[in-house]
Protein backbone atom coordinates (compact mmCIF):
# COMPACT_ATOMS: atom_id res chain seq x y z
CA UNK A 1 0.00 0.00 0.00
CA UNK A 2 1.84 3.29 -1.09
CA UNK A 3 0.35 6.45 0.74
CA UNK A 4 0.99 10.05 -1.06
CA UNK A 5 0.14 13.24 0.26
CA UNK A 6 -2.70 15.48 -2.01
CA UNK A 7 0.17 17.73 -3.15
CA UNK A 8 2.38 15.30 -3.97
CA UNK A 9 3.14 14.31 -7.80
CA UNK A 10 4.85 11.27 -7.41
CA UNK A 11 7.16 9.80 -10.44
CA UNK A 12 6.07 7.41 -12.57
CA UNK A 13 8.31 4.47 -11.04
CA UNK A 14 8.09 5.18 -7.86
CA UNK A 15 6.54 2.28 -6.93
CA UNK A 16 8.90 -0.02 -8.21
CA UNK A 17 12.00 1.98 -6.49
CA UNK A 18 9.68 1.59 -3.18
CA UNK A 19 8.72 -2.26 -3.54
CA UNK A 20 12.16 -3.85 -4.56
CA UNK A 21 13.36 -2.72 -0.52
CA UNK A 22 11.17 -5.70 0.49
CA UNK A 23 12.90 -7.77 -1.05
CA UNK A 24 16.54 -8.88 -1.36
CA UNK A 25 19.35 -8.68 -3.98
CA UNK A 26 19.81 -12.47 -3.55
CA UNK A 27 20.31 -14.95 -6.30
CA UNK A 28 18.51 -17.11 -8.59
CA UNK A 29 16.04 -14.79 -7.56
CA UNK A 30 15.04 -11.71 -5.14
CA UNK A 31 13.33 -13.38 -1.53
CA UNK A 32 10.90 -11.21 0.71
CA UNK A 33 12.69 -9.48 4.00
CA UNK A 34 9.43 -10.48 6.24
CA UNK A 35 10.76 -8.20 8.96
CA UNK A 36 10.17 -4.75 6.94
CA UNK A 37 7.15 -3.65 7.59
CA UNK A 38 7.77 -0.01 5.40
CA UNK A 39 9.69 1.92 2.99
CA UNK A 40 10.13 5.55 3.91
CA UNK A 41 11.52 7.43 0.86
CA UNK A 42 12.24 11.49 0.75
CA UNK A 43 8.97 13.70 0.91
CA UNK A 44 10.86 16.41 -1.44
CA UNK A 45 9.45 19.87 -1.46
CA UNK A 46 10.25 21.04 -4.41
CA UNK A 47 7.03 22.27 -6.94
CA UNK A 48 7.36 25.81 -5.47
CA UNK A 49 10.74 26.45 -4.17
CA UNK A 50 11.64 29.36 -5.93
CA UNK A 51 8.06 31.08 -4.30
CA UNK A 52 9.41 33.08 -1.69
CA UNK A 53 12.38 33.14 0.97
CA UNK A 54 9.79 30.79 2.97
CA UNK A 55 9.61 28.01 0.63
CA UNK A 56 13.28 27.94 -0.15
CA UNK A 57 14.27 27.45 3.79
CA UNK A 58 11.76 24.87 4.04
CA UNK A 59 12.70 22.72 0.83
CA UNK A 60 16.67 23.62 2.12
CA UNK A 61 15.45 21.87 5.78
CA UNK A 62 14.33 19.20 3.96
CA UNK A 63 17.15 18.29 2.18
CA UNK A 64 19.72 17.89 5.31
CA UNK A 65 16.99 16.05 7.03
CA UNK A 66 16.61 13.48 4.04
CA UNK A 67 19.76 13.26 2.56
CA UNK A 68 22.12 13.32 5.53
CA UNK A 69 20.34 12.77 8.78
CA UNK A 70 17.86 9.72 7.83
CA UNK A 71 20.58 8.07 5.54
CA UNK A 72 22.65 7.89 8.25
CA UNK A 73 20.37 6.49 10.37
CA UNK A 74 19.13 3.81 8.29
CA UNK A 75 23.37 3.01 7.59
CA UNK A 76 23.48 2.79 11.78
CA UNK A 77 20.58 0.54 11.58
CA UNK A 78 18.74 2.67 14.06
CA UNK A 79 14.98 3.38 14.48
CA UNK A 80 13.70 4.98 11.57
CA UNK A 81 10.68 6.96 11.05
CA UNK A 82 7.65 6.79 8.92
CA UNK A 83 6.86 10.87 7.28
CA UNK A 84 3.14 10.45 6.57
CA UNK A 85 3.89 10.85 2.67
CA UNK A 86 6.16 8.76 0.20
CA UNK A 87 5.78 5.62 1.99
CA UNK A 88 4.84 1.88 1.21
CA UNK A 89 3.47 -0.23 3.98
CA UNK A 90 2.24 -3.88 4.04
CA UNK A 91 -1.38 -4.09 3.41
CA UNK A 92 -1.61 -6.95 6.02
CA UNK A 93 -0.09 -4.60 8.26
CA UNK A 94 -1.99 -1.77 7.62
CA UNK A 95 -5.40 -4.21 7.97
CA UNK A 96 -4.29 -5.63 11.01
CA UNK A 97 -2.94 -1.93 12.67
CA UNK A 98 -5.78 0.19 11.33
CA UNK A 99 -5.18 3.41 10.84
CA UNK A 100 -5.03 5.47 13.22
CA UNK A 101 -6.55 8.99 14.73
CA UNK A 102 -3.42 10.72 16.13
CA UNK A 103 -2.19 14.15 15.11
CA UNK A 104 0.71 12.50 13.85
CA UNK A 105 -0.35 9.16 12.70
CA UNK A 106 2.70 8.83 10.95
CA UNK A 107 4.63 8.84 13.80
CA UNK A 108 2.02 6.22 16.03
CA UNK A 109 1.96 3.94 13.25
CA UNK A 110 6.12 3.79 13.48
CA UNK A 111 5.82 2.75 17.22
CA UNK A 112 3.01 0.50 16.10
CA UNK A 113 5.35 -1.39 13.99
CA UNK A 114 8.50 -1.24 15.83
CA UNK A 115 6.49 -2.73 18.98
CA UNK A 116 5.51 -5.16 17.29
CA UNK A 117 9.07 -6.45 15.63
CA UNK A 118 8.70 -5.09 11.91
CA UNK A 119 11.02 -2.01 10.74
CA UNK A 120 11.57 0.67 8.54
CA UNK A 121 13.99 0.98 5.29
CA UNK A 122 14.85 4.58 4.13
CA UNK A 123 15.65 5.28 0.54
CA UNK A 124 15.93 8.76 -0.90
CA UNK A 125 15.99 7.79 -4.30
CA UNK A 126 12.05 6.87 -4.24
CA UNK A 127 11.89 10.75 -3.81
CA UNK A 128 8.32 12.25 -4.23
CA UNK A 129 8.02 15.72 -5.32
CA UNK A 130 5.40 18.06 -3.30
CA UNK A 131 4.87 21.65 -2.32
CA UNK A 132 6.07 23.14 0.61
CA UNK A 133 4.18 25.75 3.00
CA UNK A 134 3.99 29.11 1.68
CA UNK A 135 3.04 31.26 4.59
CA UNK A 136 4.80 31.51 8.14
CA UNK A 137 1.52 31.20 9.42
CA UNK A 138 0.58 28.03 8.10
CA UNK A 139 3.84 26.25 8.67
CA UNK A 140 4.19 27.84 12.46
CA UNK A 141 0.84 26.04 13.14
CA UNK A 142 1.36 22.92 10.61
CA UNK A 143 4.66 22.74 12.85
CA UNK A 144 2.69 23.14 16.23
CA UNK A 145 0.49 20.34 15.18
CA UNK A 146 3.59 17.88 14.52
CA UNK A 147 4.82 19.07 17.98
CA UNK A 148 1.95 18.40 19.65
CA UNK A 149 1.17 14.68 18.22
CA UNK A 150 4.79 13.69 18.46
CA UNK A 151 5.41 14.59 22.58
CA UNK A 152 2.24 12.79 22.91
CA UNK A 153 2.79 9.69 21.71
CA UNK A 154 6.15 9.90 22.89
CA UNK A 155 4.33 10.10 26.66
CA UNK A 156 2.49 7.18 25.81
CA UNK A 157 4.70 4.59 23.69
CA UNK A 158 7.53 5.15 25.84
CA UNK A 159 7.52 2.62 28.35
CA UNK A 160 6.27 -0.21 25.85
CA UNK A 161 9.39 0.92 23.60
CA UNK A 162 11.68 1.11 25.82
CA UNK A 163 10.56 -2.40 27.47
CA UNK A 164 9.93 -4.39 24.39
CA UNK A 165 12.45 -7.13 23.57
CA UNK A 166 11.91 -6.82 19.85
CA UNK A 167 13.61 -2.89 19.27
CA UNK A 168 17.38 -3.44 19.64
CA UNK A 169 19.40 -1.18 22.28
CA UNK A 170 20.49 1.29 18.94
CA UNK A 171 16.34 1.52 18.40
CA UNK A 172 15.59 2.79 21.91
CA UNK A 173 18.48 4.91 22.28
CA UNK A 174 17.14 6.34 18.22
CA UNK A 175 13.35 6.50 19.92
CA UNK A 176 15.03 8.47 23.04
CA UNK A 177 16.20 10.84 20.52
CA UNK A 178 12.87 11.21 18.98
CA UNK A 179 11.45 11.87 22.19
CA UNK A 180 13.10 15.46 22.33
CA UNK A 181 12.87 16.04 18.96
CA UNK A 182 10.34 18.33 19.38
CA UNK A 183 10.78 19.45 23.37
CA UNK A 184 14.38 20.84 22.11
CA UNK A 185 12.69 24.04 21.13
CA UNK A 186 11.81 24.14 24.85
CA UNK A 187 14.67 22.79 26.03
CA UNK A 188 16.83 25.50 24.03
CA UNK A 189 14.79 28.09 25.60
CA UNK A 190 14.90 27.29 29.25
CA UNK A 191 18.64 26.43 28.95
CA UNK A 192 19.56 29.94 26.52
CA UNK A 193 18.01 32.06 29.35
CA UNK A 194 20.13 29.94 31.76
CA UNK A 195 23.12 30.23 30.28
CA UNK A 196 22.53 34.27 29.53
CA UNK A 197 21.78 34.83 33.12
CA UNK A 198 24.60 32.92 34.29
CA UNK A 199 27.09 34.93 31.40
CA UNK A 200 26.30 38.78 31.71
CA UNK A 201 24.24 38.93 35.23
CA UNK A 202 25.65 36.72 37.75
CA UNK A 203 28.89 36.31 35.54
CA UNK A 204 29.72 33.22 36.94
CA UNK A 205 30.86 29.48 34.90
CA UNK A 206 29.95 26.31 36.45
CA UNK A 207 33.30 24.31 35.88
CA UNK A 208 33.03 21.96 32.37
CA UNK A 209 29.39 22.14 31.73
CA UNK A 210 28.43 26.34 31.43
CA UNK A 211 30.72 27.08 28.32
CA UNK A 212 30.47 23.76 26.39
CA UNK A 213 27.12 23.80 27.03
CA UNK A 214 25.64 27.48 26.79
CA UNK A 215 28.02 27.79 23.27
CA UNK A 216 27.08 24.54 21.91
CA UNK A 217 22.95 25.91 21.99
CA UNK A 218 24.20 28.63 19.73
CA UNK A 219 27.19 27.35 17.56
CA UNK A 220 25.00 24.38 16.96
CA UNK A 221 22.20 26.19 15.15
CA UNK A 222 24.61 28.54 13.63
CA UNK A 223 26.92 25.97 12.13
CA UNK A 224 25.76 22.47 12.43
CA UNK A 225 22.13 22.88 10.84
CA UNK A 226 23.97 25.16 7.90
CA UNK A 227 26.34 22.07 7.12
CA UNK A 228 23.59 19.77 7.31
CA UNK A 229 21.52 21.23 5.03
CA UNK A 230 24.80 22.21 2.66
CA UNK A 231 25.68 18.53 3.00
CA UNK A 232 21.77 17.81 1.52
CA UNK A 233 21.78 20.00 -1.36
CA UNK A 234 25.45 18.57 -2.46
CA UNK A 235 24.05 15.14 -2.27
CA UNK A 236 21.45 16.36 -4.51
CA UNK A 237 23.22 18.24 -6.90
CA UNK A 238 21.03 20.98 -6.56
CA UNK A 239 21.68 24.26 -8.85
CA UNK A 240 23.01 27.05 -7.25
CA UNK A 241 20.05 29.33 -6.47
CA UNK A 242 19.17 26.77 -3.96
CA UNK A 243 21.87 27.59 -1.75
CA UNK A 244 20.36 30.70 -1.09
CA UNK A 245 17.77 28.94 0.93
CA UNK A 246 20.54 27.93 3.74
CA UNK A 247 20.39 31.40 5.32
CA UNK A 248 16.60 31.33 5.51
CA UNK A 249 16.37 28.07 6.70
CA UNK A 250 18.34 29.24 10.16
CA UNK A 251 16.41 31.92 10.51
CA UNK A 252 13.29 29.36 9.93
CA UNK A 253 15.02 27.60 13.08
CA UNK A 254 14.81 30.15 15.50
CA UNK A 255 11.52 31.45 14.46
CA UNK A 256 9.94 28.19 15.40
CA UNK A 257 11.11 28.01 18.48
CA UNK A 258 8.89 29.27 20.42
CA UNK A 259 5.70 27.80 18.76
CA UNK A 260 7.25 23.94 18.77
CA UNK A 261 8.28 24.58 22.24
CA UNK A 262 4.68 25.18 23.74
CA UNK A 263 2.87 22.58 21.56
CA UNK A 264 5.60 20.48 22.69
CA UNK A 265 5.26 20.77 26.08
CA UNK A 266 1.53 20.99 25.49
CA UNK A 267 1.03 17.58 23.70
CA UNK A 268 2.92 15.70 26.64
CA UNK A 269 1.29 16.65 29.43
CA UNK A 270 -2.61 16.66 28.00
CA UNK A 271 -4.91 13.94 28.11
CA UNK A 272 -6.05 14.01 24.88
CA UNK A 273 -4.78 15.68 21.79
CA UNK A 274 -6.07 18.47 20.52
CA UNK A 275 -8.24 19.15 17.04
CA UNK A 276 -6.36 18.09 13.95
CA UNK A 277 -6.38 21.39 11.03
CA UNK A 278 -5.33 20.52 7.85
CA UNK A 279 -2.80 22.83 6.42
CA UNK A 280 -3.86 24.72 3.24
CA UNK A 281 -1.74 24.72 0.15
CA UNK A 282 -1.52 27.10 -2.79
CA UNK A 283 -1.12 24.67 -5.44
CA UNK A 284 1.52 26.75 -7.15
CA UNK A 285 4.15 25.25 -9.01
CA UNK A 286 7.35 27.16 -9.79
CA UNK A 287 9.85 24.75 -10.76
CA UNK A 288 9.96 21.60 -13.03
CA UNK A 289 11.85 18.54 -11.56
CA UNK A 290 13.41 15.57 -12.35
CA UNK A 291 14.93 12.69 -10.47
CA UNK A 292 17.88 12.81 -8.43
CA UNK A 293 21.24 11.80 -9.83
CA UNK A 294 21.51 8.63 -7.35
CA UNK A 295 25.46 8.94 -5.71
CA UNK A 296 27.06 5.70 -5.94
CA UNK A 297 28.78 6.67 -2.13
CA UNK A 298 25.62 7.06 -0.80
CA UNK A 299 24.02 3.86 -3.01
CA UNK A 300 27.01 1.78 -1.74
CA UNK A 301 25.67 2.20 2.13
CA UNK A 302 22.23 2.19 1.38
CA UNK A 303 21.53 -0.54 -1.52
CA UNK A 304 19.42 -3.38 0.27
CA UNK A 305 21.88 -6.37 1.30
CA UNK A 306 21.01 -9.50 2.79
CA UNK A 307 22.90 -10.08 6.06
CA UNK A 308 21.79 -13.53 7.32
CA UNK A 309 19.71 -16.50 5.88
CA UNK A 310 17.76 -19.15 7.77
CA UNK A 311 15.31 -21.83 6.25
CA UNK A 312 16.14 -19.91 2.90
CA UNK A 313 14.62 -16.74 3.96
CA UNK A 314 16.79 -13.08 4.65
CA UNK A 315 15.73 -11.65 8.22
CA UNK A 316 17.46 -8.50 7.96
CA UNK A 317 18.66 -6.06 5.11
CA UNK A 318 20.64 -3.24 4.83
CA UNK A 319 24.44 -2.35 4.27
CA UNK A 320 25.10 -2.00 7.93
CA UNK A 321 28.31 -1.39 10.22
CA UNK A 322 29.12 -3.81 12.30
CA UNK A 323 28.06 -4.38 15.85
CA UNK A 324 31.52 -2.37 17.82
CA UNK A 325 30.69 0.47 15.31
CA UNK A 326 27.37 0.80 16.42
CA UNK A 327 27.82 0.82 19.73
CA UNK A 328 31.01 3.52 19.35
CA UNK A 329 28.35 5.69 17.67
CA UNK A 330 25.90 4.87 21.12
CA UNK A 331 28.29 5.07 23.80
CA UNK A 332 30.50 8.09 22.24
CA UNK A 333 27.87 11.08 23.85
CA UNK A 334 27.60 8.98 26.85
CA UNK A 335 31.56 9.01 27.26
CA UNK A 336 31.89 12.46 26.37
CA UNK A 337 29.33 13.87 29.07
CA UNK A 338 30.52 11.13 31.50
CA UNK A 339 34.04 12.50 31.45
CA UNK A 340 32.61 16.53 31.63
CA UNK A 341 30.90 15.20 34.99
CA UNK A 342 33.64 13.84 36.58
CA UNK A 343 35.49 16.86 35.31
CA UNK A 344 32.76 19.04 37.09
CA UNK A 345 32.67 17.09 40.30
CA UNK A 346 36.97 17.19 40.54
CA UNK A 347 37.21 20.85 39.43
CA UNK A 348 37.92 23.41 42.35
CA UNK A 349 34.92 25.24 44.11
CA UNK A 350 34.97 29.20 42.35
CA UNK A 351 34.08 32.16 43.94
CA UNK A 352 30.76 33.05 42.66
CA UNK A 353 31.27 37.23 43.66
CA UNK A 354 34.04 38.83 41.80
CA UNK A 355 32.82 42.86 42.62
CA UNK A 356 33.34 43.35 46.44
CA UNK A 357 31.86 46.82 47.27
CA UNK A 358 32.69 48.94 50.47
CA UNK A 359 30.89 49.70 53.04
CA UNK A 360 30.90 51.41 56.48
CA UNK A 361 27.92 50.56 58.50
CA UNK A 362 27.42 51.16 62.44
CA UNK A 363 28.92 47.54 62.85
CA UNK A 364 32.62 48.77 60.76
CA UNK A 365 34.38 48.50 57.83
CA UNK A 366 33.02 46.09 55.59
CA UNK A 367 33.03 44.22 51.90
CA UNK A 368 30.68 42.47 50.52
CA UNK A 369 29.15 41.96 46.52
CA UNK A 370 26.11 44.19 47.40
CA UNK A 371 26.26 47.51 45.72
CA UNK A 372 25.83 50.77 47.77
CA UNK A 373 23.05 51.81 48.92
CA UNK A 374 21.83 55.54 47.45
CA UNK A 375 22.75 57.76 51.29
CA UNK A 376 25.48 59.91 52.11
CA UNK A 377 28.83 58.56 50.92
CA UNK A 378 30.77 57.52 53.64
CA UNK A 379 34.45 58.54 53.43
CA UNK A 380 38.02 57.46 54.41
CA UNK A 381 40.54 60.36 55.19
CA UNK A 382 43.28 59.48 52.97
CA UNK A 383 46.05 63.38 53.87
CA UNK A 384 48.08 61.42 56.09
CA UNK A 385 51.54 58.88 55.29
CA UNK A 386 50.67 56.10 57.12
CA UNK A 387 46.82 56.28 57.22
CA UNK A 388 45.93 52.80 57.02
CA UNK A 389 42.46 50.83 56.85
CA UNK A 390 40.75 47.65 56.10
CA UNK A 391 37.61 46.15 54.80
CA UNK A 392 36.47 42.53 55.51
CA UNK A 393 33.73 40.26 54.72
CA UNK A 394 31.04 39.61 57.29
CA UNK A 395 31.04 35.97 56.21
CA UNK A 396 34.18 33.27 55.95
CA UNK A 397 34.88 31.14 53.10
CA UNK A 398 35.82 27.79 53.31
CA UNK A 399 38.10 26.62 50.21
CA UNK A 400 37.36 28.56 47.39
CA UNK A 401 39.52 29.48 44.71
CA UNK A 402 40.27 33.20 43.57
CA UNK A 403 40.41 32.73 39.96
CA UNK A 404 43.92 34.04 38.13
CA UNK A 405 43.98 37.19 36.74
CA UNK A 406 44.73 41.15 37.53
CA UNK A 407 42.55 42.86 40.00
CA UNK A 408 40.91 46.30 39.75
CA UNK A 409 40.18 48.99 42.14
CA UNK A 410 37.66 51.22 40.86
CA UNK A 411 37.18 54.43 43.51
CA UNK A 412 35.84 57.84 43.88
CA UNK A 413 38.13 60.70 45.55
CA UNK A 414 37.30 64.33 46.86
CA UNK A 415 40.10 66.96 47.45
CA UNK A 416 41.81 69.78 46.29
CA UNK A 417 42.42 70.02 42.29
CA UNK A 418 44.96 68.28 40.96
CA UNK A 419 45.28 65.94 44.51
CA UNK A 420 47.41 62.70 44.71
CA UNK A 421 47.78 60.00 46.72
CA UNK A 422 50.29 57.26 46.41
CA UNK A 423 49.01 54.28 47.92
CA UNK A 424 49.69 50.55 48.37
CA UNK A 425 46.42 47.97 47.96
CA UNK A 426 46.20 44.63 49.29
CA UNK A 427 43.52 41.99 48.49
CA UNK A 428 44.26 38.90 50.38
CA UNK A 429 42.83 36.97 53.22
CA UNK A 430 42.81 36.94 57.19
CA UNK A 431 41.22 34.75 60.19
CA UNK A 432 39.80 37.36 61.71
CA UNK A 433 37.08 39.58 60.71
CA UNK A 434 39.51 42.49 61.97
CA UNK A 435 42.03 42.33 59.32
CA UNK A 436 45.12 42.10 61.76
CA UNK A 437 47.01 39.67 59.85
CA UNK A 438 46.33 39.70 56.13
CA UNK A 439 47.75 37.02 53.73
CA UNK A 440 48.09 39.11 50.65
CA UNK A 441 46.60 37.52 47.09
CA UNK A 442 47.25 40.81 45.07
CA UNK A 443 49.33 43.62 46.15
CA UNK A 444 50.31 46.96 44.10
CA UNK A 445 51.09 50.17 44.63
CA UNK A 446 48.99 53.22 42.43
CA UNK A 447 48.14 56.80 42.60
CA UNK A 448 44.78 58.08 43.05
CA UNK A 449 43.73 61.18 41.68
CA UNK A 450 41.19 63.81 42.46
CA UNK A 451 37.99 62.76 41.07
CA UNK A 452 38.52 59.16 40.59
CA UNK A 453 38.82 56.25 38.18
CA UNK A 454 40.48 52.98 38.49
CA UNK A 455 43.90 51.27 38.66
CA UNK A 456 44.61 47.62 37.88
CA UNK A 457 47.42 45.35 39.39
CA UNK A 458 49.59 42.87 37.20
CA UNK A 459 48.10 39.26 36.58
CA UNK A 460 48.67 36.68 39.42
CA UNK A 461 47.63 33.35 40.03
CA UNK A 462 44.62 31.88 41.53
CA UNK A 463 44.63 31.81 44.74
CA UNK A 464 42.65 28.75 47.07
CA UNK A 465 41.27 30.14 50.37
CA UNK A 466 41.98 27.85 53.44
CA UNK A 467 39.41 26.98 55.76
CA UNK A 468 36.94 29.52 57.35
CA UNK A 469 38.93 32.54 55.60
CA UNK A 470 37.41 36.65 55.45
CA UNK A 471 38.48 38.43 52.71
CA UNK A 472 40.03 41.46 53.23
CA UNK A 473 40.87 44.45 51.41
CA UNK A 474 43.31 46.93 52.48
CA UNK A 475 44.83 50.76 51.46
CA UNK A 476 47.99 52.10 53.41
CA UNK A 477 48.98 55.57 51.98
CA UNK A 478 52.79 56.14 51.63
CA UNK A 479 52.93 59.38 50.02
CA UNK A 480 50.71 62.84 49.84
CA UNK A 481 50.35 65.72 47.64
CA UNK A 482 48.50 68.97 48.36
CA UNK A 483 46.44 67.71 51.12
CA UNK A 484 45.42 64.20 50.38
CA UNK A 485 42.11 62.95 49.36
CA UNK A 486 38.93 61.28 51.04
CA UNK A 487 37.97 58.06 49.46
CA UNK A 488 34.13 57.97 49.01
CA UNK A 489 32.09 54.89 48.79
CA UNK A 490 28.39 54.14 49.88
CA UNK A 491 26.65 55.87 47.42
CA UNK A 492 24.76 55.05 44.37
CA UNK A 493 27.16 57.11 42.14
CA UNK A 494 29.98 56.84 44.29
CA UNK A 495 30.62 52.85 44.58
CA UNK A 496 33.81 52.04 45.30
CA UNK A 497 34.70 48.61 44.56
CA UNK A 498 37.58 46.00 44.22
CA UNK A 499 36.85 43.53 41.56
CA UNK A 500 38.84 39.88 41.32
CA UNK A 501 39.63 38.62 37.66
CA UNK A 502 36.49 37.02 35.65
CA UNK A 503 35.64 33.47 36.97
CA UNK A 504 36.07 30.74 34.11
CA UNK A 505 37.33 27.38 34.52
CA UNK A 506 38.80 26.50 31.32
CA UNK A 507 37.19 23.58 29.51
CA UNK A 508 39.07 20.46 29.01
CA UNK A 509 39.58 18.49 26.05
CA UNK A 510 39.42 15.64 27.62
CA UNK A 511 36.42 14.28 25.89
CA UNK A 512 37.90 15.10 22.60
CA UNK A 513 41.04 12.67 24.17
CA UNK A 514 38.39 9.99 24.50
CA UNK A 515 36.89 10.11 21.03
CA UNK A 516 40.46 10.14 19.52
CA UNK A 517 40.84 6.94 21.36
CA UNK A 518 37.43 5.18 19.65
CA UNK A 519 38.28 6.96 16.26
CA UNK A 520 40.88 3.70 15.64
CA UNK A 521 38.29 1.16 16.92
CA UNK A 522 36.18 2.45 14.13
CA UNK A 523 38.26 2.78 11.49
CA UNK A 524 39.62 -1.14 12.36
CA UNK A 525 35.82 -1.96 12.33
CA UNK A 526 35.01 -0.60 9.12
CA UNK A 527 38.39 -1.76 7.37
CA UNK A 528 38.01 -5.52 8.88
CA UNK A 529 34.34 -5.59 7.46
CA UNK A 530 34.83 -5.73 3.88
CA UNK A 531 37.50 -8.23 4.09
CA UNK A 532 35.49 -10.36 5.97
CA UNK A 533 33.12 -10.14 3.68
CA UNK A 534 35.09 -11.13 0.80
CA UNK A 535 36.06 -13.58 2.76
CA UNK A 536 32.84 -15.19 3.04
CA UNK A 537 31.58 -14.95 -0.38
CA UNK A 538 35.00 -16.06 -1.72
Amino acid sequence: MAIFDADAVPFPDVLRDLLHHFYSDGNPRPRPIPEIGAVQSYQWHVLNKSESWLTAAVRTEYAGSYMVERPFQQILGSMKMIAGTAYMIRAGLLKELGWGHSLTEDWELTLRLYAKGFKVVYTPYAETPAECVATFGRLARQRMRWAEGHSYNVNKWFLTILRSPRLSLLEKAEFIYYGLYYLQSALFILGSAAWLVSEIVLRVHIPEWTALLGWSLLFSNLFSLPLMNLGGLMLEGSPGRDYQGVLGAVALSFLLVPFQAWASVKGLFERREGGWFRTPKTGRITDRVEHLPQRKSLQRWLRPQPSKLTSGHVLSSGSRPGRTFRLICLAAPFLVLTILGIGAATAPTVEASNAYYLHNPAGGYTLDNNTSSNGSPAKFAMNATGATQSWATTVTYTGQTIPAGSYTFTYWTSGEGGSTVTAVLTFGYSAAASCAVIVPIATWTATLVNGGGSTTSASLPAAILPANSYLCWQITVIAVDKGGLDLRYDSNNQQTSITTPSIVVPEHVTPLVGLAILLPLAAGQLIRRPIRERRRIR
